[in-house]
């Protein structure tokens, strides 16, 4: 099967409990997950594993107490850090 890249858009807010990824698919998003943990070690992730149509959005709720992950919200929505089945493999 196969998979455009760049499949998916993001964006990270902080909130008072942590951070909210919101990542909207430009095409099939086949299996969204945040590897939060490439972020703060200690954060987690309330959703996972999600699949979106094109136009679609879902926001995942990443709990941190990391002060330095709450003060750039941003590297939440790091190409590296929300990742799906549709790029198993990147070049960095």
């Amino acid at each position: 099967m196969f998979y455009v890249k760049l499949a998916l858009s993001a964006a990270a807010v902080a909130v008072e409990d942590g951070v909210e990824l919101t990542a909207t698919a430009k095409s099939y998003v086949r299996d969204l997950f945040c590897m939060a943990d490439k972020v703060d070690a200690k954060a987690s992730v309330a959703e996972g594993m999600v699949s979106l149509l094109p136009g679609e959005s879902v926001v995942l709720h990443i709990a941190t107490a990391d002060a330095a992950a709450l003060a750039a919200p941003g590297a939440f929505a790091a190409a590296n850090v929300p990742r799906s089945a549709n790029d198993p493999k990147r070049e960095w």
